[in-house]
């Protein structure tokens, strides 16, 4: 059976009431496994710690088959300098929010550590998953992946083990975005000509946001995509994915 590496961006209580939308919808096509990507103090202002009825939903999810992964931190840009490269990466990808972009090791370090414990502290879960917001990497965050115990990283060309920089899946992610209606046109058009180019393939990756399930029209074509997705595939976690050699 072909697989469906299915991920819930921006995990977060500000997100609560459309997560729940998206979780029923995807319950109600059998998606049961799948990804959610938690973020520990979203924008700095919806701390986990606050909010126990949703860490406590989540963990209900966790212990039913929904894989939690740590999704940054506070899933926003801080001050960190960037490079040229990084700054077109950033401004190509998104809105503030390329947290681990300019980060140095340490600093990278200490967030996922700080992540880390909130994980433990909030959902009793000890995490070995990680994803950057807006799947964006500086070069300090990758050596501090390999240092902190993670078992698996993505970004959005390829999945792979932090401890031996061995790539596990090389595929990329598909996934509608929000914003202006060129950037939305564009996202659409992609997974489109994606559905066509890695239909024969043996794992697709497809992303939700919550934005998606805010706009009627996105909402509508995520639904009609994964309905097709899931005709032919069985949703699987990261931990799920066979190793390659």
């Amino acid at each position: 059976m072909k697989r469906l590496q299915l991920t819930v961006h921006d995990v977060t209580p500000a997100h609560e009431v459309t997560l729940r939308k998206i979780h029923s919808a995807l319950a109600e096509l059998g998606a049961g496994r799948y990804s959610m990507l938690v973020v520990p103090d979203y924008h700095g202002r919806w701390p986990l710690d606050e909010f126990p009825d949703f860490c406590r939903w989540l963990s209900e999810l966790e212990k039913n088959g929904v894989e939690m992964v740590l999704h940054g931190f506070k899933h926003i840009a801080g001050s960190s300098p960037l490079s040229i490269s990084e700054r077109i990466r950033s401004a190509l990808y998104t809105r503030g929010e390329g947290e681990f972009l300019g980060l140095d090791e340490k600093a990278a370090e200490k967030l996922l550590q700080e992540g880390c414990a909130a994980f433990k502290r909030t959902l009793a879960l000890e995490v070995s998953g990680f994803t950057a917001p807006a799947w964006l990497y500086s070069r300090g965050t990758v050596a501090a992946l390999a240092k902190t115990g993670f078992t698996f990283a993505e970004n959005r060309w390829r999945i792979w083990d932090p401890r031996t920089g061995r790539t596990v899946l090389r595929m990329p992610a598909v996934n509608y975005a929000g914003g202006g209606y060129v950037k939305r046109t564009l996202a659409a058009f992609w997974v489109t000509v994606s559905g066509v180019f890695l239909r024969g393939s043996q794992t697709v990756r497809f992303a939700i946001h919550p934005c998606d399930f805010e706009n009627d029209a996105v909402r509508g074509a995520v639904m009609k995509r994964l309905k097709a997705l899931l005709a032919k595939r069985q949703t699987v976690s990261f931990s799920e994915l066979p190793s390659v050699p």
